[in-house]
């Protein structure tokens, strides 16, 4: 019902943009891509338009927050910063183009189903998952200090932050090792470390992850490959351990809400194995 209702609103909305969201010969077909706030859909046409690829992401916002992803989007693309293209923006629809490659979620956690320890793992897997960490690493230093806003009083480093970032919000490629940042909607200028910490966070608690696994040593280990990558490559900027396990646990317990979840993390035996050495 929801498709329907989707469909129904591009036809209607935008029939005059675009003449080829026309439904009378099905020229396009629609399907579902999660969402927490917003409907997103994949929409493929069946054929040739005038001015769209064949497969698009549409955005449609449910939320207030459709300038603040376009502005972000447009700002973060003069930067060369790996996300989609911009092909259409009037609210509340976003079209963008779609990154080819596999979901960065799937691609790491398919790889540790059953899976205790990084060692574990057949060495050219472990390398695998290495290498798209480090990626993912990367990607956050050029967002980070290519939008190095200055310090706080507390002499924090601030940066424009992309927002309840989780491994869903990025497309793999691995035949060419590109990786893909989406979902700017919740953008904002603040502590380095708040993007940081969410990161870390959808590393531990994507399935399986803490809340399956008995010991989640090879999510403690990805968590800390993590860390370790992004300092290394942003020397300049310190590390606050106890901001960054506050916001950790914080966030951990938001998950936990999202998914109806009545645990209590015990703060000091789950910190114990995150590195300190930044």
């Amino acid at each position: 019902m929801e498709l329907l209702k989707i469909r129904k609103e591009l036809i209607t909305d935008l029939r005059e943009d675009f003449p080829e969201l026309v439904d009378k010969f099905n020229h396009f077909v629609i399907s579902p891509l999660q969402s927490k706030q917003n409907s997103v859909i994949s929409l493929t046409f069946n054929k040739e338009t005038e001015r769209l690829p064949k497969e698009i992401i549409v955005k449609i916002f449910r939320t207030k927050n459709a300038d603040n992803e376009y502005n972000t989007l447009k700002r973060l693309k003069k930067q060369e910063l790996l996300i989609p293209d911009i092909l259409f923006y009037k609210k509340p629809y976003l079209f963008l183009e779609k990154a080819e490659g596999v979901n960065l979620c799937d691609y790491i956690n398919d790889k540790l189903v059953d899976v205790a320890d990084l060692n574990e793992l057949d060495a050219d897997v472990k390398k695998e998952i290495t290498i798209c960490v480090e990626k993912l690493a990367d990607w956050f230093t050029q967002l980070h200090t290519n939008n190095t806003i200055g310090k706080n009083e507390l002499s924090e480093i601030i940066v424009l932050n992309k927002g309840d970032t989780r491994l869903r919000d990025f497309v793999y490629n691995p035949s060419n090792n590109e990786l893909y940042g989406m979902d700017f909607e919740e953008s904002y200028e603040g502590n380095h470390i708040d993007d940081i910490a969410w990161v870390c966070c959808s590393l531990l608690d994507t399935n399986p992850g803490i809340f399956e696994m008995d010991n989640p040593k090879s999510k403690i280990d990805l968590l800390n490959l993590f860390l370790k990558s992004y300092y290394k490559k942003n020397p300049t900027f310190h590390f606050n351990f106890k901001y960054f396990t506050e916001k950790l646990i914080e966030n951990l317990n938001i998950v936990m809400r999202r998914r109806h979840i009545n645990l209590n993390l015990d703060k000091e035996n789950f910190i114990k194995n995150i590195s300190k050495e930044m």
